[in-house]
């Protein structure tokens, strides 16, 4: 399977920082041109009307997207959501509007009416943090944070405004936190290791300086930028005696545990020793001893045991990720939770969307796509013969033998862009997954609106 690299943004995009990340692609021939003089292709078979009639019978139309609604709409995803402790909530592109609205209604409906508490996004574990101060206490400007997430993609009118939802609500006796789980920036986590031990060992600062100094050099700073030449630019060797050394340094706050916890207590080496663990997987991913995707489960994890078995967490992240294919974050989550987590695939027919523009390995800065029309015969080709502009299908526990959903043992097209688009090769943005076995719910659209991106303003220093 190939697979399409959701590139960082270069100097055409100063300021904004693009998470890297791999999305499955498959290649489909189905929109090349015809030779000069061939036969047209024949037409495809339309969708079947016991099809058309089983999605309208087993989905449930809702209203709109923005989280300022009321929940009359959305009042069965209770019976949905049920006893799931994790609500991972996906989106196929990271620039469309109504997925960004409709997790956020999603985020206020589980907070309000079946006490979730927590908030994480696929964005960078320390920087979140921040915002959860902003959330809980009103510390710091949002707009600032926001940026201070290093991803344009989350930099929107949608988020900020989900934000200060957050906000308004823990401001009236609410207890909301706000969370990320990615780990491609390792500067602030270097950072928090080093005022730690400046509070509670000063005289070990400059040993584990010194262990982490062949990383802390080419950390990027508050602005997410990175020194250039980077740490992906050094030899095999450096890295290879550097994860040796970030490893000692991980082992001199294990090592001091007892001391450090009773200086400054639990929480405060707890949120120490993970900055350390998050450090090391950037290294991780670089070297490629461990995936992306595998270190945002860790910390996922880390995060579910550090809130307590009480909590009740949502998560957002694109598609690729929530899902339970091999390899994927959702993958690893459902071997530790299985069926305490519900994953949510986002879909749509038609619209636009935010992404940056590509022509071949090119990035030329963000810009309004338009999405091409569904592949045939593909998954949205099938639900967008239903009559509701939007909908909720549940997958789950369906009799697939029957006619009316036997498109949904697949494999079949579904569409898989995330940050980046190349409007002259729409075909390469789909993939050929077994819905059902990646998702255990789709909202899909009939059409969508792209996201507003803000302007960046980022933090002065850590």
């Amino acid at each position: 399977m190939s697979r399409a690299r959701r590139c960082p943004l270069r100097s055409r995009l100063p300021g904004l920082l693009l998470l890297v990340a791999f999305l499955p692609l498959t290649q489909s021939c189905g929109d090349d041109p015809a030779a000069p003089g061939a036969e047209p292709p024949p037409e495809p078979p339309p969708i079947p009307a016991e099809a058309t009639t089983w999605i309208e019978s087993n989905s449930v139309p809702f209203d709109g997207s923005h989280l300022s609604l009321p929940h009359d709409d959305i009042e069965f995803l209770r019976d949905v959501v049920g006893d799931a402790r994790i609500v991972s909530l996906g989106e196929n592109t990271h620039g469309t509007r109504d997925f960004f609205e409709m997790k956020a209604r999603i985020l206020r409906f589980l907070v309000e009416e079946m006490d979730f508490d927590a908030f994480a996004i696929e964005a960078t574990w320390p920087e979140a943090n921040r915002l959860d101060r902003y959330v809980r206490y009103g510390e710091g400007d949002p707009e600032i944070l926001l940026s201070g997430l290093y991803f344009w993609t989350w930099n929107t009118e949608s988020v900020l405004e989900m934000i200060e939802w957050m906000r308004a609500h823990n401001e009236a006796g609410g207890d909301v936190g706000f969370y990320g789980f990615d780990m491609q920036f390792p500067g602030m986590a270097l950072h928090n290791v080093f005022e730690y031990l400046r509070a509670v060992d000063p005289d070990r600062v400059t040993e584990v300086a010194t262990l982490v100094d062949c990383l802390t050099r080419y950390a990027n700073g508050p602005d997410g930028r990175f020194p250039n030449p980077g740490y992906r630019d050094q030899t095999d060797d450096h890295r290879a005696a550097c994860g040796v050394s970030l490893g000692e340094a991980l082992d001199q706050l294990l090592a001091n545990r007892e001391d450090y916890e009773a200086a400054a207590g639990e929480d405060a080496f707890a949120v120490a020793l993970q900055s350390m663990r998050v450090a090391i997987q950037y290294h991780m991913q670089v070297t490629g001893d461990q995936t992306r995707d595998e270190s945002m489960a860790e910390n996922t994890i880390w995060l579910d045991e550090h809130l307590g078995p009480g909590s009740r967490m949502v998560l957002w992240a694109h598609n690729f990720h929530v899902s339970t294919q091999p390899g994927a974050q959702g993958w690893y989550l459902q071997g530790k939770y299985g069926e305490a987590m519900l994953v949510v695939g986002f879909s749509h027919e038609s619209g636009t969307f935010t992404g940056v523009t590509q022509r071949g390995s090119t990035n030329l800065g963000l810009g309004e796509h338009v999405l091409s029309p569904p592949l045939q015969l593909s998954y949205e080709h099938y639900l967008s013969s239903a009559a509701a502009p939007r909908l909720v299908l549940d997958l789950r526990n369906r009799d697939i033998g029957s006619a009316g959903a036997s498109w949904l043992t697949g494999p079949r097209s579904f569409r898989a862009i995330g940050c980046c688009y190349d409007p002259g090769a729409p075909s390469r943005y789909w993939s050929q997954p077994r819905i059902i076995e990646w998702f255990d719910v789709l909202i899909h659209y009939e059409a969508t609106g792209p996201t507003t991106v803000l302007p960046g303003r980022y933090p002065e220093r850590f």
